[in-house]
């Protein structure tokens, strides 16, 4: 059965979490917030230290997904490419924010009402 506790929202939004709960499940400043069917799942948010910095675990994975290379010099040659337009494709996401932002006149208060809404 589901332990139950009474939570406190303030008026700017912010959740009070039971002290137990919070010690049971070893909660650090950084918690996942899910939006569920019925409600939120808060939990612990553990950066994973086994993720390159350069993202290159994240290459290899979408590469190894795809499957259909037949030889390890063909992977690793597609993992060379990607490697290398990793920066590019960066860059192009950077230039599309800017021009989004340059056309975007809101101002950062009307963005934050927007975003959170008014307190």
């Amino acid at each position: 059965m589901p332990e139950i506790r009474l939570g406190k929202i303030s008026s700017k939004r912010q959740l009070t979490i039971p002290k137990d709960f919070y010690d049971k499940l070893n909660l650090t400043d950084d918690v996942e917030i899910i939006l569920e069917e019925d409600g939120l799942k808060i939990r612990s948010f553990r950066r994973d230290n086994q993720i390159c910095d350069d993202y290159s675990d994240f290459v290899l994975k979408s590469i190894l997904d795809e499957q259909g290379f037949t030889t390890p010099e063909a992977l690793l040659e597609e993992f060379r490419l990607r490697m290398n337009l990793l920066p590019l494709a960066a860059q192009d996401l950077i230039d599309d924010v800017r021009k989004q932002v340059a056309r975007d006149k809101r101002t950062s208060d009307e963005i934050d009402k927007e975003l959170f809404g008014e307190d």
